[in-house]
């Protein structure tokens, strides 16, 4: 198989690869802002179309490698707001309300915040509103290292992860069917597949016009992202979250879900942010006092998330979290056996596509030193093993675990909220804002879709150590890209601003998130995530052997759906 392999990586698709960023992620920066929706997704496949129907026109044809390769290259269009906007957020955070009404052993949080992470609250810095000046230069440094480092330590997670998981054990990755669909589409180009495609983008293009150009002009009459339906439930679920999404892509890509997985992802989603969010307003009140207190009538979707977040959930959802991964780390317990194996004991024979393994395990270690290095160097007051297990055992294992998952029932670990604060909070008792406000540089974020890309190269005959490359450029470039749009967006208006309304949900949001857990305002105790851990991980144990035995239920669904707002996935329409 690698013998046969041929390269999908031409001069075509390095250059779809840097078109796409140049002109989507700008484009994505300023939509997040503005509708507080990524545009971007539209470049994956319609860029890719694009580009192959002018490889038609000019004569010549795409290969099935080149195809593919088109593919992952356009997908690089879909990134959205750079690590630098914290840069931005910062500069508004020292200077919020919230910012100076909490403090920490009698000295306002927004004095605390280190000249790394934002110039102090004083300096005329802030008011030029530029990125590129010498007293920004400490944090865009810093987030530059975090970028690079946090690249090494994927790189080399990943592709071991693609040696074990795709190379060795030859996990299907049913998504990567997806993938490989796309390439042959855009290579053969069946007739009666393009008669179907063409008729379907045609009512995209159609609810695309009317949905988001009227809104760009401030005239829109479809609510973007979502119509709030919180204010209106209110009257007789106070408390609930619920909202109608209006991105098509949020009902197509729930397409992709068993229907049991689906059932049970709404069932528990609507559970926890429809039903418990409202009982604890209502009938437990004394259970949840803090959130009873700040709940209010007519609150809308974001802020009913924040607040119940913060006040109700986020002890259990750590608990959650930490059920489902004990959970899966049961399911795959075989196969992370053979993980630890190569690690201690690599096979003399392990020969692979991507990055030689003993390479792979360099990168990660050395870039996983490097993490805990610079987060030492820059938060001294916390202890070292903290980010020593956070960063070599937690993040890579989740990493590991999402993309064994994936490999076998095409869905990873879902998104676990607050990861970092919630490692924090119950591992140190300092006060300190940088500490909470700021993680080490990590992987295992991308490891489970570069595998799914690993298998899909294999199955189209390309080869998969091209796709690093694809990797790395795309990475920087759209970061950098990123820094000079955000830099751009900020000299035209503030941010926040009426300019940009969903800047300002969105930062008076994290401020809101940032003074709670610095000010050790959260309730985070052995029972309301002991209770939910121990709960929740019976009913997956139950719930498991249900499924074993053809029952409908879904023990991914019922995962999926406690980190799911009703919003989210099209499973709830």
């Amino acid at each position: 198989m690698l013998a046969k392999a041929a390269s999908g990586l031409t001069w075509r698709v390095l250059l779809i690869l840097v078109g796409v960023i140049l002109l989507f992620v700008p484009v994505n920066i300023y939509s997040t802002f503005l509708l507080g929706v990524n545009l971007g997704t539209v470049a994956v496949f319609f860029t890719t179309l694009l580009a192959a129907e002018l490889v038609r026109m000019s004569g010549e044809s795409l290969t099935r490698q080149e195809a593919l390769f088109l593919y992952y290259a356009a997908g690089w269009g879909a990134a959205s707001l750079p690590i630098y906007f914290l840069v931005v957020y910062r500069s508004y955070f020292v200077h919020s309300p919230l910012a100076w009404a909490v403090k920490v052993n009698g000295v306002p949080i927004a004095e605390l915040v280190p000249t790394w992470m934002s110039p102090k609250y004083y300096s005329p810095a802030h008011a030029l509103r530029t990125l590129f000046q010498s007293e920004f230069l400490p944090p865009l440094l810093v987030y530059t290292l975090y970028i690079l480092i946090s690249l090494i330590i994927d790189i080399g997670l990943s592709s071991f992860a693609a040696h074990i998981f795709v190379e060795r054990l030859e996990y299907p990755y049913p998504f990567a069917d997806v993938d490989v669909s796309i390439s042959l589409f855009l290579s053969e180009r069946d007739p009666n597949v393009m008669k179907y495609f063409m008729l379907l983008m045609a009512v995209g293009v159609l609810y695309g016009a009317l949905a988001y150009v009227p809104s760009m002009g401030g005239r829109g009459f479809i609510p973007i992202p979502f119509v709030d339906l919180t204010p209106t439930i209110q009257e007789w679920l106070p408390g609930a979250a619920f909202a109608l999404p209006t991105v098509l892509s949020s009902y197509f890509s729930g397409m992709f879900f068993p229907l049991n997985a689906a059932v049970w992802a709404f069932i528990t989603s609507c559970a926890i942010w429809l039903g418990l969010n409202s009982l604890f307003v209502t009938r437990f009140r004394q259970y949840a006092p803090e959130w009873a207190e700040e709940y209010i009538r007519g609150m809308g979707l974001i802020a009913v998330q924040n607040r119940s977040m913060l006040r109700l959930w986020f002890g259990p959802m750590l608990g959650f979290s930490l059920a489902a991964i004990t959970y899966t780390v049961f399911l795959l317990r075989r196969e992370l056996k053979n993980v630890f194996l190569e690690v201690l004991k690599p096979s003399t024979q392990a020969r692979s596509a991507i990055v030689n393994p003993k390479v792979a395990m360099l990168l990660f270690f050395g870039g996983s030193a490097s993490s805990v290095a610079l987060f030492h160097a820059l938060v001294p007051q916390v202890p070292l093993w903290i980010p020593v297990l956070y960063v070599f055992v937690f993040s890579s294992l989740l990493g590991m675990i999402s993309a064994a998952s994936a490999g076998r029932i095409a869905f990873g670990l879902p998104s676990f909220p607050y990861i970092w604060h919630s490692f924090m909070y119950l591992t140190y008792s300092g006060r300190v804002y940088e500490a909470f406000a700021f993680d080490p540089p990590r992987g295992g974020g991308g490891t489970a879709s570069f595998c799914q890309q690993v298998r899909a190269c294999l199955r189209v005959g390309a080869r998969p150590r091209d796709l690093l490359v694809i990797w790395i450029i795309g990475s920087l470039l759209a970061n950098a890209v990123g820094l000079v749009a955000l830099d751009f967006f900020w000299r035209i208006a503030p941010i926040p601003s009426s300019a940009y309304p969903m800047t300002v949900y969105m930062m008076m949001g994290n401020a809101y998130i940032d003074t709670m857990l610095t000010g050790g305002l959260l309730r985070v105790n052995v029972y309301n995530v002991g209770i939910p851990y121990l709960t929740l991980l019976l009913l997956l144990f139950i719930g498991g052997f249900i499924e074993g035995r053809g029952m409908f239920f879904s023990t991914f669904g019922l995962i999926y759906g406690l980190f799911t707002t009703p919003l989210w996935r099209s499973q709830c329409s």
